[in-house]
């Protein structure tokens, strides 16, 4: 009897833990509380005010990092994609990639916030809102705009795979 209820509660510990630390949460792409884990990629079929018609299948080869209180500016190298938008070979890569290269630079302090942030960078603070779809987060800036930063709408998904930082 003891050996069959401790091997009922681990198969129970096992469904509710498992799926738990193993998937993300889609409706919202946050991880165990994290609001942008990981790398994010600019979704190749979107253009400055519309959103991708592929549901971010293909990244563009640039993204965001927002961690440690930092927004940085990724771009994947090394990609020999040939169905890139305007036939521009390398400049895309599809977003079920195993693994990828990157190189990262700085873009400024973050502030996180529900449904917003902050990116303060050569003296400016811009917000920053956004709104998550099944598929791709919008990122679109607040009317009044720093100087860096232009009225484009950013559509961005997360990057799954492996990632390797070149430095």
């Amino acid at each position: 009897m003891y050996h069959s209820v401790l091997n009922i509660f681990i198969g129970l510990i096992g469904s509710i833990i498992i799926p738990l630390s193993a998937q993300a949460d889609t409706s919202d792409f946050s991880v165990n509380g994290e609001e942008w884990p990981g790398f994010w990629f600019s979704c190749e079929f979107a253009r400055s005010q519309v959103a991708p018609d592929d549901d971010c299948k293909m990244f563009d080869d640039e993204g965001f990092q927002l961690a440690e209180g930092r927004l940085r500016y990724i771009r994947m190298i090394g990609s020999t994609e040939t169905a890139c938008r305007g036939s521009k070979v390398g400049q895309c890569f599809s977003s079920s990639e195993p693994t990828v290269n990157i190189s990262r630079t700085d873009r400024g302090k973050l502030t996180l916030g529900k449904k917003q942030f902050k990116v303060s960078y050569f003296g400016c603070t811009q917000i920053f809102y956004f709104e998550d779809t099944g598929a791709y987060r919008e990122i679109w800036p607040d009317k009044k705009r720093c100087f860096w930063a232009g009225k484009r709408r950013f559509y961005i998904a997360p990057y799954k795979g492996k990632v390797t930082i070149v430095k």
